[in-house]
């Protein structure tokens, strides 16, 4: 284990920063910031988008037919001074609930920001936990690669030695065979020999018997003659000196044949043990051969093994620096992203907070001007309005919805009127049309 570890020590690492980085993941999870208590500010303001409106009727004929007399008009100038003060204390709590709802907007708007720095955070942290998994995987992989060129140059070793050795023995084999049949030979010839030892032998024993019928032929022969005749005595000796003499060739003839055996046997012997020789000096000769072939076979392979743990210590450090360059460009990429996209979120929080903050003045502005007549509490109107970036009303004012009285429905027309030119849009953010459409609640 602790050799494993030592051979890769990469993939260790790895692994500790990918436990370590859940650990993190896990700590960060818990929302530790108290969530904030909204307050109904109870703001008469409802800013509606234009696409999210719903549009409802409007009774035009009703208002046509239902215009205010002189008489009203009258009527209202005079109740107008009367409900001045009335008004001023309105505008006073409406601008103190203003003030509150742009706090609680501003808290919402770094709320918001908080939170998103802790998804940045968040996913910073998970894609640096993918990545550690990534390396551990492409670690594993590569220890498995080389287990697995190990294996096969072993097995490859393997077969290699047992060609090798099928070759020897298959030589050693061969070598036992011409020395088996070198020793045929020899056997052959020295049981030819032998026969012929046996032969030369059996013609002695022969002889032998001959000359020693012949030499009791001779002495009862003698014995005759000497009771016969003395007469032949010299002449039985001079047969005896003939008999001695052919005796004596005979066994000079004898001791010339037993040399010459003896002399063909020690060629025979030397023979052989020449063939001997040779065999072993030729079996020797062939196992030095086959040695020298598998010691040039195992330098061949530990050559080319070495060099494709060269070439694929080359192409992995070449990898490795590639990896490492792509991972340094996409770490740039991904935090220049990161860095954009927080600057377009804080971009569209400010936007929004801008257009919150200019249709609250809007309102204010509105309201200042806006002198409903008496005994309309409670009663709402909805108007739909679109700005244009000189403060004008454009497309004219679209009263959505009223629930009060004509003069109630008209002062509010009024007011729009009244308060040309509105507070501009915002320049700074080139306001759409869409984004100056805004819808007002007066109540």
């Amino acid at each position: 284990m602790f050799k494993l570890i030592a051979k890769h020590p990469g993939a260790v690492i790895g692994a500790v920063i990918f436990h370590l980085l859940i650990v993190g993941l896990f700590f960060l999870s818990f929302d530790w910031t108290k969530k904030p208590e909204v307050a109904d500010a109870g703001i008469p303001i409802s800013l509606v988008s234009s696409d999210s409106l719903e549009p409802q009727a409007n009774n035009v004929a009703e208002e046509e037919s239902a215009k205010p007399s002189e008489k009203d008009l009258l009527k209202e100038q005079e109740i107008k001074e009367t409900l001045k003060q009335e008004k001023l204390s309105q505008e006073k709590r409406a601008e103190e609930k203003k003030v509150e709802t742009e706090k609680l907007a501003q808290e919402t708007l770094e709320e918001e920001n908080k939170q998103a720095e802790k998804t940045r955070k968040l996913e910073v942290l998970k894609l640096a936990a993918l990545k550690a998994q990534n390396l551990k995987k492409e670690n594993d992989a590569k220890v498995l690669e080389q287990q697995k060129l190990v294996k096969a140059q072993e097995q490859k070793q393997l077969e290699e030695k047992a060609a090798l050795a099928e070759e020897q023995e298959l030589a050693e084999k061969k070598a036992q065979e011409e020395v088996n049949e070198e020793r045929k030979i020899a056997e052959t010839k020295k049981l030819a020999e032998q026969k012929r030892t046996a032969e030369v032998e059996a013609k002695k024993r022969r002889a032998d018997a001959a000359a020693l019928a012949k030499k009791q032929s001779e002495e009862k022969k003698k014995i005759a003659d000497e009771k016969a005749n003395k007469e032949k005595a010299a002449e039985k000796e001079r047969l005896a000196e003939k008999v001695a003499q052919e005796k004596a060739e005979k066994e000079a003839k004898r001791k010339a044949e037993e040399e010459k055996l003896a002399q063909e046997k020690r060629e025979n012997e030397q023979a052989e043990r020449l063939v001997k020789k040779k065999a072993k000096e030729k079996a020797a000769a062939k196992i030095a051969k086959a040695k020298a072939a598998k010691e040039k076979a195992e330098k061949d392979t530990a050559e080319k093994l070495a060099a494709k743990k060269a070439e694929y210590q080359r192409k992995w450090q070449e990898a490795q620096i590639k990896k490492k360059a792509d991972a340094a460009a996409a770490d740039a990429k991904q935090k220049s992203d990161a860095v954009a996209a927080a600057r377009q979120i804080s971009l569209e929080k400010e936007r929004k907070g801008a257009q919150i903050s200019w249709g609250s003045r809007v309102q204010k502005h509105v309201d200042r001007r806006w002198h409903p007549p008496p005994g309309t509490k409670g009663k709402q109107a909805k108007v739909k309005i679109t700005i244009s970036n000189s403060g004008f009303i454009a497309n004219g004012i679209n009263i959505q919805s009223c629930t009060g009285s004509v003069e109630f429905c008209s002062s509010v027309e009024e007011a729009f009127e009244r308060s040309e030119p509105l507070p501009r849009p915002p320049g700074k953010y080139n306001f759409s049309k869409s984004d100056r459409t805004i819808t007002f609640k007066m109540d």
